[in-house]
């Protein structure tokens, strides 16, 4: 019997259930009325009594003057299992309902300068403006192959850029089409014309490589079915180099065209015309399955759209 017992004893677990019948029974000091309070039988309550001495190795309850009174020890069990429910009962409302204007929060993003240059200046405006409790942290780009991992992990929350097909599987959302052109200097002297693709892979390029791969790559495919390449000058992972590089000098470069848009208002830079056909590129905000139907991830999501 005692072995019996023992086991019965070692198949006990204390869980939450059981720490709302111990509150009960402690505030109640009386078996019906704690069951009553959370809407339960007695023998139930009973039950979860008996759990409870057994897993305690105490009464909780024993005989007064005038009924039963909690142990001391059940004194104690009772204010720790109220910490424990009180916060599980935070963190449950916070997975249920997120309010931006109230909760810290710190959104990590994997972006590159020039998705900076588009979407956070919109976006970092209206938190710090609306929600001064939430922050926004940007991380350039890192290897194609880490960022399922990066996450998954939770290390980041959110990547911005083209979608990898071999991370189609990833949650992602299309929030705009940006084009390929190429930007040189306004006193460039291919400026007025319209080169051949021979003539354009000879100029000397600045070419953008933010990780493993250049932007631009489809340019390079087209080049590549012509036997031809760019004429790598000068390669860098910064988007935002390019005016500077660019504005003075014989060179050009392929950049996104919202970004060239930019570029050639704020610099002498012109566009030159591609001498192939490329075809747009989608942008996307991609994120995880664990964090899919997060709410505040959900939040997030809808600024960044509302931001571009």
């Amino acid at each position: 019997m005692r072995i019996k017992t023992m086991r019965q004893q070692n198949d006990l677990t204390l869980n939450f259930f059981l720490l709302r019948c111990l509150v009960a029974l402690v505030e109640h000091s009386h078996v019906t009325r704690a069951s009553d309070s959370l809407a339960m039988s007695q023998p139930a309550m009973s039950r979860a009594m008996s759990q409870l001495r057994q897993l305690t190795g105490d009464p909780i309850l024993v005989k007064g003057k005038s009924g039963l009174i909690p142990t001391a020890k059940a004194l104690q069990l009772r204010d720790f299992a109220v910490r424990i429910l009180k916060e599980m009962d935070q963190l449950l409302g916070q997975a249920i309902a997120f309010e931006p204007s109230e909760v810290r929060r710190n959104f990590r993003i994997v972006a590159t300068d020039y998705l900076e240059c588009i979407f956070l200046d919109g976006i970092a405006n209206r938190i710090a403006q609306d929600f001064p409790a939430i922050a926004v942290s940007v991380q350039h780009p890192i290897n194609p192959k880490d960022l399922f991992k990066v996450l998954e992990s939770g290390e980041v929350d959110f990547c911005i850029g083209m979608l990898p097909t071999t991370l189609e599987d990833l949650r992602h959302r299309l929030i705009f089409r940006d084009e390929i052109v190429c930007v040189a200097a306004k006193s460039h002297f291919a400026a007025a014309q319209s080169l051949s693709a021979e003539a354009f892979a000879a100029l000397d390029h600045v070419v953008i490589k933010p990780t493993v791969h250049a932007f631009g790559a489809a340019v390079d495919q087209s080049l590549a079915d012509l036997g031809l390449s760019r004429n790598e000058r000068v390669v860098t992972p910064s988007y935002l180099s390019v005016p500077y590089l660019v504005e003075s000098s014989s060179m050009v470069a392929l950049v996104p065209e919202t970004l060239a848009k930019q570029f050639c208002a704020r610099f002498e830079l012109t566009r030159l015309q591609l001498p192939v056909d490329v075809a747009p590129y989608d942008v996307y905000l991609y994120w995880h399955e664990r964090s899919h139907n997060h709410l505040d991830h959900i939040w997030f999501r809808t600024q960044v759209v509302q931001g571009l």
